[in-house]
């Protein structure tokens, strides 16, 4: 049985943040909670998909707003979509731009399905989750309605209003009181959530400018040829780095809504250790920033999650026969020789 490890691209979580600020909370203890890095709401970074999801919920339950999800992301804005917004502003039409938007989307929000339905008149953007990961998935729902709303307003250029949400499982009212979906008619469906809107908006070409930058930091991906659980591990822990903070391999499991005990036989069948791969990220982390001369021990030992800077000498030795000086001093060398 394959083992799921899903993560999700932190970006997607800026409008929540923007609400919160908006409300009077402070959003650092809803994200402490959850165990993500302040910094990766801006750049970007790999994150688990449980944790996104208890955020979310956390959100809604101590704010006591129902429509928080739905409030929060009338302020989506294409640039949350990190590089999937540049992939579909280079695009010709609308309908390649939503493929482009939704093929891209299963990368940076795992496990889920994103497509179109088209056929008469109407046709639907459409969202499938098979893997319920918390009691936040239900506020997915509101999210990825408002944000598909704003990707088709954004694309044809008009403003539209929706008239028609298919919602898995339930026909809850959240949507009622919010803009421009008050007037929506909803419908459930057994397994998809979905948004209706114009078939003939799909011809349209894209407007001259989206308003689309490159993204501060585009996404970052694990070794090549590593074993799914590894690649997607080295993933979520080299985003944690900024912060300093790298998770237990407890703290991982939760996360990634697995056991313990299963996580550490996957990396064992893997030929590896949760204690080696965070060796390894360190290690290749300490060689970029003891290239600049300018940086300290001390940071380096800080920014690699370590207790000290005695604690960083002894791990960088033992895994290179030298010490993070004497590497320093060589590969400045070596640069210079080349020049």
């Amino acid at each position: 049985m394959t083992l799921q490890i899903e993560l999700f691209d932190a970006r997607m979580l800026a409008p929540l943040v923007g609400f919160l600020q908006r409300s009077g909370a402070r959003a650092e203890p809803f994200l402490s909670r959850a165990g993500i890095p302040v910094e990766l709401i801006e750049v970007g970074g790999w994150i688990g998909k449980r944790q996104a999801y208890d955020f979310i919920f956390d959100v809604v339950r101590r704010t006591g707003c129902p429509e928080a999800v739905y409030d929060a992301y009338l302020d989506f804005d294409i640039s949350h979509l990190g590089p999937i917004a540049t992939a579909m502003a280079a695009c010709k039409t609308v309908k390649e731009s939503l493929e482009v938007g939704l093929r891209l989307g299963g990368t940076a929000y795992e496990g889920n399905e994103y497509f179109l339905r088209t056929g008469g008149d109407t046709s639907w953007i459409c969202y499938r989750e098979p893997h319920v990961a918390s009691a936040g998935q239900t506020f997915i729902n509101d999210m990825t309605l408002t944000v598909y709303s704003h990707l088709i307003r954004a694309l044809v250029n008009e403003d539209w209003h929706p008239e028609w949400l298919l919602i898995r499982n339930e026909t809850n009212q959240r949507h009622r009181g919010v803009g421009y979906f008050e007037q929506c008619e909803v419908a459930s469906h057994p397994n998809l959530t979905a948004l209706a809107f114009p078939t003939e908006f799909l011809s349209r070409r894209l407007p001259n400018s989206l308003g689309v930058e490159s993204p501060s930091q585009p996404w970052q991906f694990g070794p090549e040829g590593s074993a799914p659980t590894v690649e997607r591990l080295h993933r979520l822990l080299t985003s944690c780095l900024p912060s300093g903070e790298l998770p237990t391999l407890g703290e991982v499991a939760g996360r990634v809504d697995v056991s313990q005990a299963t996580l550490k036989r996957r990396l064992a069948e893997a030929g590896t250790t949760y204690q080696r791969l965070l060796d390894r990220i360190r290690f290749d982390s300490a060689c970029e920033l003891l290239l600049d001369a300018d940086v300290p021990l001390g940071e380096i030992a800080r920014r690699l999650g370590y207790s000290g800077t005695n604690n960083f000498i002894r791990s960088f030795r033992r895994m290179t026969g030298t010490t993070p000086e004497l590497y320093r001093r060589k590969s400045r060398g070596g640069n210079a020789e080349a020049e």
